[in-house]
């Protein structure tokens, strides 16, 4: 079974994991590593096919929902990129909030998930710490953008 890192506040206000189901990364000593060697889907298609209705995946409003999320995602890691750059606490957290939501709403749990833990530690001014996971933002969007490809493609061959 995957599991799911949720933050506790501990007394001293240090953040303490504490593992439950459902995440595909763990935290310890505030580096997130992933979980199952990427075997975790990438992409819940069933949040998709959702949003189309009773048309599903093929639904235009899906594609055009696709589109428009790479475009602003694109912008949020960039902007995440950026404020690491240049230690700026509050675009860091905005962008990577925002990346978080944007993410969960079409279905990118696990790039959702990674962006919470980066708007958190933003949050506590713990801007290293959140940097620490700059390169699995970027691995997790990656494989993210190389998903939505192939979903995309796929839906094109059905379609002709």
């Amino acid at each position: 079974r995957r599991k799911r890192l949720k933050c506790e506040q501990m007394s001293d206000n240090r953040v303490s994991p504490k593992v439950v189901q459902h995440s595909p990364y763990l935290i310890k000593r505030n580096k997130m590593t992933f979980l199952d060697d990427h075997k975790t889907s990438v992409l819940d298609e069933t949040t998709l096919t959702s949003l189309g209705g009773t048309s599903g995946l093929a639904s235009p409003l899906v594609k055009r929902v696709i589109t428009l999320y790479r475009q602003e995602a694109e912008k949020l890691v960039h902007g995440i990129e950026n404020a690491f750059e240049v230690d700026d606490q509050e675009v860091l957290s905005r962008s990577a909030h925002t990346l978080k939501s944007s993410s969960a709403s079409i279905g990118a749990n696990a790039l959702s998930h990674v962006a919470k833990h980066i708007e958190h530690l933003a949050r506590q001014a713990r801007i290293a710490e959140a940097k620490a996971l700059s390169t699995v933002l970027s691995s997790e969007f990656t494989r993210l953008k190389d998903e939505l490809n192939s979903l995309e493609q796929k839906l094109t061959l059905t379609r002709a």
